[in-house]
């Protein structure tokens, strides 16, 4: 539990606080967080894990990650319904094509967009007003800074 608080803190970063607080701002916030949470990783313990890790470390407030933790049990419960509905006669390869499809246009659009400077421009340049060096995709080190 250590390890987690501390590598939080250091993961956190300044948007993290607020995207949590305004997340889980009112219970059925937390608890359609929770459930989303849940089906996005597909284990409750996980979320649990995380959200207690985010109360010690301050970024969550008790009442709100109780609310989290509620609905990752909901979420896990839905899940099981899910499954029991449908059974193991669900066709993915009807939704395979639109899937394709979307990940083709997501990375046709990827590839259109900048490289994003992880650090500030003054780390890479000495003028951070005319800097027009961009960092090296496969570094994310300063000093492999290149001209562009």
């Amino acid at each position: 539990m250590h390890m987690l608080t501390e590598g939080l803190k250091l993961a956190a970063g300044r948007a993290l606080p607020a995207l949590l607080e305004r997340g889980t701002a009112t219970p059925a916030r937390g608890l359609a967080a929770g459930m989303l949470m849940t089906a996005a990783v597909q284990s409750s313990t996980a979320v649990t894990v995380a959200s207690i890790g985010f109360v010690n470390t301050g970024l969550l407030s008790l009442k709100n990650a109780m609310w989290v933790i509620f609905g990752s049990n909901v979420g896990t419960t839905m899940n099981a319904w899910l499954v029991a509905a449908l059974g193991f006669s669900f066709r993915i390869d009807a939704f395979a094509l639109p899937f394709v499809g979307v990940g083709a246009v997501l990375m046709l659009a990827a590839r259109s967009v900048r490289w994003a400077r992880p650090w500030p421009a003054s780390a890479c340049c000495s003028s951070a007003s005319t800097c027009s060096r961009t960092p090296s995709p496969a570094s994310a080190q300063p000093s492999a800074c290149r001209t562009t």
